[in-house]
């Protein structure tokens, strides 16, 4: 017993032909997708032609790999890749702990003077 492929499958399929290089109409018959899904195919073709990426200078690739390789922290980042991971979570980390905290002054300041006008 053989089972039909899902909807999904047959669309995930379709996409694959698209991305090989078939023509939209073409990807959608060959995965067997019914005609109303045909749509999603044709634009998936569009919003990949769409996204199409930008055409970058070989001078200005040289230029920024140039001034990457060149920065004062680039050997020591790959010496200790781990620890650019571990200062970028406790960066992220203490500028949470500095937004809760302001968050915090903040409602405990109106709750203050909210509560010395009722006085």
């Amino acid at each position: 017993m053989t089972l039909r492929p899902s909807t999904a499958e047959r669309l995930d399929r379709a996409i694959d032909h698209l991305l090989t290089g078939a023509p939209p109409a073409v990807a959608a018959a060959t995965a067997g997708l019914p005609a109303p899904q045909r749509a999603l195919v044709e634009a998936a073709a569009s919003v990949r032609s769409a996204l199409v990426a930008s055409v970058v200078a070989p001078r200005f690739e040289a230029r920024l790999g140039a001034r990457l390789s060149g920065a004062a922290t680039s050997p020591w980042i790959l010496r200790h890749p781990g620890r650019l991971i571990v200062s970028g979570a406790v960066g992220s980390a203490v500028g949470v702990g500095v937004t809760t905290y302001a968050v915090w002054r903040t409602t405990r300041r109106a709750s203050a003077a909210h509560r010395l006008l009722h006085r």
